[in-house]
Parts: structure tokens; C-alpha cells; sequence
């Protein structure tokens, strides 16, 4: 005949976890995903940080292009009015630059959120995810840069001019409570305001005199003539006129 066993009570416990062991081991797990989590957030914005490089470079390469076509002249900078705002070009250039490299997000920064703002306008042309540094000023003169001033700098207008010129930069720009980061340490800076309910922040209208760098901005990639391009951390950057009207200003 088949043996059975007959367990004694109190000889065995009963399998599972008590409520206190469970507790134990959802806060251990929370605390080891608030250690991992930034870390892979930072890794993730390096990786973007490469990708913008990837696209800086194909986008002067472009600029480049149509340089050749053009008698050496780098694609007009200004908007549909005449004036230059770094964040944006007339319809003609977009168009171009588009056509040249066959790639509709030639200048779209991986990092960059327009938010609730259209890319179009038909008074001003393009909304970019970049600063185009490019042919900003029809001459030397006709702008209202004083050419003193510590935010002065020169707008390239040919592909032969020295090959240390800006011409494409993140968009880490500022003014009339207008203000972009595209780089913090973990990604875009994502604030908020009551100037801009349910804008995702990289783009957004704020209150008050902030900068890309007291949101939390911590530098940006920068593009040169002659199509190297470069990360810069916020202390080698420098400030620059961003508009031709001095309403708005810029790091590179």
C-alpha cells in the first residue's frame, strides 16, 4: 500500500509573500528605476545630440549645393518680409534647401517642439528647428547691429567667405518672452507657463526675462562653413543678435 505522509501543523509555511515583503520589494524597485532612469534619459539626449550633428552636417553640405548653382551665394537667410530671425526663412529657401537634399526634415532639430505654433506662415515663410546663420543681411551694413556691441557678429553671404564662419547653430535663442533649450541634461526643457497652456516648451511664450540657460539649457551643437560642426557646452558659448531688429538673441 501506497506511504502517506502526514505533515505536523506548524511544520511548514504556507508559500507567498507577506504584505510586508512586498513592500520591500516595490520600494527596492522603485528606488533601483530612480537611479536608472536619469541615466538612461542622458543617454538618450546624447544620442539626439549626435543625430542633430548628423543632420547639421547634411544641411550644410546642402547649403554647399546650392552655393554651387548660385555663384557661390549661400541661401538667403531672411523671411518672406525682408528681415532675418534665426529660427526661420522665406518660402524660396525652404524650398530649395528641401529640393537639394530631398529630405523635408533637413532642418529639424530631433530635440525640437514648434508646440501649439504652426511651421507656416505665409507673411514670414518657414519656422526651422535650427538657427540658420546664413546670408542674415543683404551687405555689411544694412542691419541694425551696432558693430560695436559684444553681440555683433558677421553673416556669412558666400560658401568661399573663411570656413570659421557660423552657419547653423541649435536653437538655443531668446526674447519678448520667447525662449528655446533645446539641450538640458536629459533632454529638451519641457516648461511650462500661463503665457503657454499646453506648449511642449522647447518653443514656447514666456513670462518674464528667461534665457535658455536658466531654464536649464546646457549648450548645443554648432555648425561651421566649412561643414565641421561641433558641441558646445553653455560656458564656450557666446551671445549673439538673433533678429535683424535686436528683439531676440542667441548662443553659438
Amino acid at each position: 500500500m501506497p506511504t502517506r505522509l502526514i505533515s505536523k501543523p506548524g511544520s511548514a509555511r504556507h508559500a507567498g509573500f507577506t504584505l510586508i515583503e512586498l513592500l520591500v520589494v516595490i520600494a527596492i524597485i522603485a528606488i533601483l528605476a530612480a537611479l536608472l532612469l536619469p541615466t538612461l534619459a542622458a543617454a538618450k539626449e546624447k544620442a539626439k545630440r549626435v543625430a542633430c550633428k548628423s543632420n547639421m552636417r547634411q544641411a550644410i553640405i546642402t547649403v554647399h549645393l546650392y552655393a554651387n548653382d548660385w555663384q557661390d551665394l549661400l541661401p538667403d537667410g531672411r523671411d518672406n518680409n525682408g528681415e532675418w530671425h534665426a529660427i526661420r526663412v522665406r518660402n524660396e529657401t525652404w524650398t530649395n534647401l528641401v529640393q537639394y537634399t530631398g529630405n523635408v526634415k533637413i532642418m529639424d532639430c530631433p530635440n525640437f517642439s514648434y508646440g501649439t505654433f504652426g511651421r507656416y506662415s505665409s507673411l514670414y515663410g518657414y519656422l526651422i528647428g535650427y538657427a540658420y546663420l546664413g546670408h542674415a543681411l543683404d551687405g555689411p551694413t544694412a542691419h541694425d547691429w551696432p558693430a560695436t556691441s559684444p553681440f555683433f557678429w558677421h553673416s556669412p553671404l558666400k560658401a568661399s567667405e573663411s570656413s570659421t564662419n557660423f552657419i547653423i547653430a541649435d536653437a538655443n535663442t531668446w526674447g519678448l518672452g520667447l525662449v528655446m533649450a533645446p539641450h538640458g541634461k536629459t533632454g529638451p526643457i519641457n516648461q511650462t507657463s500661463s503665457a503657454s497652456p499646453g506648449v511642449p516648451a522647447t518653443f514656447q511664450i514666456v513670462n518674464g526675462t528667461e534665457t535658455p540657460w536658466n531654464i536649464g539649457g546646457v549648450g548645443g551643437n554648432v555648425g561651421f562653413l566649412d561643414s565641421s560642426v561641433i558641441w558646445k557646452s553653455r560656458l564656450q558659448m557666446s551671445q549673439h543678435y538673433a533678429s535683424s531688429y535686436i528683439a531676440y538673441y542667441g548662443y553659438w
